[in-house]
Formats: C-alpha cells, sequence, structure tokens
C-alpha cells in the first residue's frame, strides 16, 4: 500500500492522539492504603453526597476543585478537615455509628452525610 506524505501525516497524528487517550490518568481520587472509601470533592459537591461505611472504616476526601474547601461536621466536633487546597486530601476513621451531616465552612451550600454503621 502506498501512502501519500498527507495520509502518512494523518496516521501519525491520530496514532499519537490514539496515545494520549489511552494514557490519561483516571479521575477521582485514589483509594486510600490499605482500603476504605473515597469521597471526591468536585464541582462544588461532594461526590457521592451520601455515603455509608462500618464502624472503624476509613473515608478519604481529595479536593479536586480549584478553590479550598473544607470538610466539617455539622455538629462542630466529629471531623473538621480545615481548608483543603486543590489536591489536599482528608482522612477519618469513622468511630460512632450514627448519621453525620457534614458541609463546606467556605462554601455552606455544599452538604453531604456519612452515615456509619456497628
Amino acid at each position: 500500500m502506498r501512502l501519500t506524505r498527507r495520509t502518512a501525516s494523518l496516521a501519525l497524528l491520530l496514532g499519537g492522539l490514539a496515545a494520549c487517550v489511552s494514557e490519561r490518568p483516571a479521575t477521582g481520587p485514589e483509594p486510600p492504603p490499605g482500603g476504605g472509601s473515597t469521597v471526591a470533592i468536585q464541582n462544588f459537591a461532594y461526590v457521592p453526597p451520601n455515603l455509608s461505611v462500618a464502624s472503624g472504616a476509613s473515608v478519604t476526601w481529595t479536593n479536586q476543585d480549584d478553590v479550598s474547601h473544607t470538610v466539617s461536621a455539622e455538629d462542630g466536633t466529629t471531623f473538621d478537615s480545615g481548608a483543603l487546597a486543590k489536591g489536599g486530601t482528608f482522612q477519618f476513621t469513622a468511630g460512632a455509628p450514627g448519621t453525620y451531616t457534614y458541609f463546606c465552612r467556605i462554601h455552606p451550600f455544599m452538604k453531604a452525610t456519612l452515615t456509619v454503621t456497628p
């Protein structure tokens, strides 16, 4: 098969694009070492917005937005990450069973729940 210069250039371009797409890293937070659950902070939301874990399990939040956020329990005592810049993470080990509503102190409209089971 004889390729013209234009066809050869197009083949090289498409091959390069395919390599870029296949090597693109996955989005979302990496699972915490040793297991556990993850929550992404993206587009001014906690994803997933409702999470259920067993007592003793770890949960790791990762901020994927370009602005800072917090992970703050509404009760004011259970957990509070402080401000997390882009790429920042916060880990919490679930204790007493119950449902904990949390929010972002910087953007109070951001809310989610963590349910801890026995």
